[in-house]
């Protein structure tokens, strides 16, 4: 797997052509269903195919989805055709072998594949692992040529295929909160680059994927396209690029709430934005601006509030557990705390709140046959309360409305609350059983995106994703939780969360240390030169990752650059040195 993600990832960057075309109404469409004509490229019959070729040429066909596989279906009887529901999930399928029972007017073919992943109706991908069941196409003459007339439901999709014509793009919903947006990573398949903002907004319009439901607020609920997104002047040629902008003209159910009137505009400017689509951003409801203010276009400074790739605690700096004390980094030096975090000397973990004015710290009470770790909740710079206890606990992670959330025993997910004025501490259960139902396995870290609608675990090696979710009874349950990162297989010992849509993940793989893993479950290796084993504690934010290898702390310069390589932080190279940021 870990090959085939980086090809994934290296398509993803490049930009890659294909298309979906433009639905002609205002409602959202699924992919497949959009009528248009074939882009070139796409693989089309020729006479004298031999029938194996003909049902490769068939599986890479289905990576083009409009006008309901009309590529694909061309390697089909007309009863083939009428009777093939090529609706659901796409199964994603590399190094296929065919079995075949060979007769002169009549071949049956058993397809073996790899199973990589699906990918929805609504561009939503999802890394798999397994094999496929064994699917069986039968082919027969036609006016002399060989063509596929029964076949299973279903799309199998051709990997090679799958990463020339499709191309990774993120819609944003609204946090709970109000005070971010969410990443939503879809894959469609869009050549003119004209249509690309058009099948955005149809992509916000018809909302979030399902795990993401209970999570996140669409506030363009109720509302339609009244047509194509259009340049400014309201032409459809260079749509959002140079600096003619864009036009989004919706119509429908408006709040008059300014608050959720200026997240429709976040939702739609990021989303934009960040697939290349430059602004002005035109945005008009019902034939009037969305902001009489902002009427000649708003720009990602009119919702930098909300920006996706922001970190509150960017300007906090690193801090550190050394000796078991937690200490700031300025510059070429440790300086302890003020207050007890400073100077308790048998802390094991920490995590500062998201402004770094708050500290969350574990305690090893009791080491031996008989463990007992403590959590201490208090401002930065001062003495703390005990919270919680336990025989093991997590490393603390904060949440967006200053919740310190931590996993007791392995099983127990718990939410602590400290009262401001009297440092009093509540805590309160998370409901987490729809994930101990799926994986059988101890949690033994657990870290909360940095929107708050994500957590990210490691059970029995593996990392998990699941939801987050505040219950009508005001409550939060972790729900919909699915595996990431196969190709990491249980090596995982520690992961932080770097954007909204990219973990960090530090493994016991001695062949390959530093891992990341976004949303969709595609890993990659990361750069592990002059990191020596074990590494154990893993720390992130957008643009620096922290990890404890057997000498102390080393940050990773060059992010994603062919510079890329890791450095001693000097004052915390030290062995048994954690390093400690925000989140």
């Amino acid at each position: 797997m870990r090959r085939k993600v980086s090809v994934v990832l290296a398509a993803v960057a490049l930009g890659i052509s294909g298309c979906a075309g433009v639905p002609s109404s205002s409602s959202p469409q699924a992919i497949g269903t959009v009528q248009r004509p074939l882009p070139p490229g796409v693989p089309a019959p020729t006479p004298g195919m031999e029938p194996e070729t003909v049902l490769r040429e068939f599986l890479k066909a289905t990576a083009e989805p409009s006008n309901r596989h009309r590529a694909a279906r061309q390697f089909l009887t007309e009863s083939g055709s009428r009777t093939w529901d090529d609706a659901g999930d796409a199964v994603l399928i590399e190094s296929p072998v065919f079995a075949d029972q060979r007769g002169v007017d009549r071949w049956t073919i058993n397809v073996r594949a790899n199973k990589l992943g699906t990918l929805s109706d609504t561009g939503v991908f999802e890394t798999a692992q397994g094999d496929v069941q064994d699917p069986q196409f039968t082919l027969v003459k036609v006016n002399g040529e060989w063509r596929i007339d029964t076949l299973p439901n279903g799309v199998f999709l051709d990997w090679a295929q799958f990463q020339t014509t499709y191309r990774r793009y993120t819609v944003y919903f609204a946090d709970p909160a109000g005070r971010t947006v969410v990443p939503d990573p879809r894959y469609l398949a869009v050549a003119d680059p004209d249509q690309l903002a058009t099948e955005l907004v149809y992509k916000l319009l018809a909302g979030p994927r399902p795990e993401l439901g209970g999570a996140v607020r669409n506030h363009l609920n109720g509302l339609r396209l009244r047509g194509p997104v259009t340049r400014a002047d309201g032409s459809r040629v260079d749509v959002g690029r140079g600096y003619g902008g864009v036009r989004v003209e919706l119509e429908g159910d408006l709040t008059p709430d300014q608050r959720t009137r200026q997240f429709l505009a976040a939702q739609v400017i990021w989303t934009l934005a960040r697939a290349g689509i430059a602004g002005p951003y035109v945005l008009q409801v019902n034939g009037a601006p969305l902001d009489e203010q902002l009427a000649q276009g708003w720009s990602t400074q009119n919702v930098a509030s909300t920006d996706p790739g922001a970190s509150e605690g960017a300007g906090v700096g690193l801090y550190g557990l050394l000796n078991g004390s937690l200490v700031s980094v300025d510059r070429d030096t440790a300086v302890p705390v003020r207050g007890s975090f400073g100077q308790v000397g048998n802390q094991v973990s920490a995590a500062l709140s998201r402004s770094g004015r708050q500290v969350a710290s574990v305690v090893r009470v009791q080491a031996g046959d008989d463990p007992q770790m403590s959590m201490w909740v208090g401002a930065n710079g001062a003495n703390g309360s005990e919270a919680v206890g336990g025989k093991t606990l997590t490393r603390p992670t904060w949440a967006l409305d200053d919740a310190v959330w931590v996993v007791i025993d392995g099983g127990r997910v718990v939410r602590v609350i400290q009262e401001a004025t009297t440092s009093m501490v509540a805590v309160l259960p998370v409901e987490s059983s729809a994930v101990a139902q799926k994986y059988k396995g101890l949690i033994t870290e657990l870290a909360l995106s940095r929107d708050g609608t994500r957590a990210a675990m490691i059970i029995d090696g593996q990392v998990i994703l699941a939801t987050v979710v505040q219950t009508d009874s005001g409550d939060y349950a972790l729900v919909q939780p699915r595996r990431l990162g196969y190709g990491l297989g249980n090596s995982a010992v520690s992961l932080a969360w770097r954007t909204g849509d990219d973990i960090a993940v530090a493994r016991n793989d001695g062949s390959h240390l530093v891992a990341n893993v976004n949303l969709d479950g595609v890993n990659s290796d990361l750069d592990d030169r002059n990191l020596l084993t074990p590494v154990s504690t893993i720390v992130a934010s957008p643009a620096i990752i922290y990890i404890a290898d057997a000498r102390g702390v080393l940050q990773l310069t060059g992010l994603g650059t062919p510079e890329e390589r890791w450095i001693e932080v000097r004052p915390l190279m030290m062995p048994q040195t954690i390093p400690v940021l925000t989140g």
